[in-house]
């Protein structure tokens, strides 16, 4: 019994710290997603709520492996989606925080697979364009990301984690590339 109670003292420390909580990295805005921004003219909203529901498609926090992925701003990652969103608007000089035109959005797939030699992400969201209580845009886009990954949770887990933000660059690539948006928003 001694070495049964001694086994589970010394295994148990090492189950704790590899069941790790760690935070996904700062949003950096891309470039091309600010020139597509700067590219209409007259564009100009603001950013209304942006939510996130926990399920099966979109965990929160997000698991890697044994690790589990919080968002570094709010509670979810429909707050992370809203201040990328944010930034972008702000650097192409498009953020309008009295306007009348506003961006909503719903964050409906949120999925990280790390993989053991390819790892990807896997992001969609709703997104509603509203001018004066009126829906002008209301759509759902997709982005999908790969990278190379690791059978090392050590190598693939933080791989995992600096690889989230380019997907989010991605899904607003996808949105700003769209004409009907873009028009929403002038």
């Amino acid at each position: 019994m001694p070495n049964v109670v001694r086994a589970v003292g010394l295994i148990t420390p090492i189950v704790l710290l590899t069941a790790c909580s760690m935070v996904a990295p700062p949003y950096s805005p891309d470039v091309d997603n600010i020139q597509s921004l700067k590219n209409a003219t007259t564009a100009h909203a603001k950013i209304g709520a942006f939510e996130s529901h926990a399920d099966a498609k979109n965990p929160y926090p997000v698991p890697l492996r044994a690790n589990m992925m919080k968002s570094p701003v709010g509670d979810s990652f429909g707050a992370y989606l809203a201040d990328a969103m944010t930034k972008e608007l702000l650097m192409a000089g498009k953020l309008s925080p009295q306007g009348d035109v506003e961006i909503k959005a719903t964050l409906l797939e949120n999925d990280i697979d790390v993989g053991v030699a390819n790892g990807a992400a896997r992001l969609s969201a709703r997104f509603i364009v509203m001018r004066a209580g009126t829906v002008r845009y209301d759509q759902i886009k997709s982005a999908h990301t790969q990278w190379d990954s690791a059978f090392a949770a050590m190598i693939a887990v933080p791989k995992a984690r600096e690889e989230y933000p380019l997907a989010v660059q991605k899904l607003l690539g996808e949105l700003y590339a769209d004409p009907a948006f873009l028009e929403a928003i002038q």
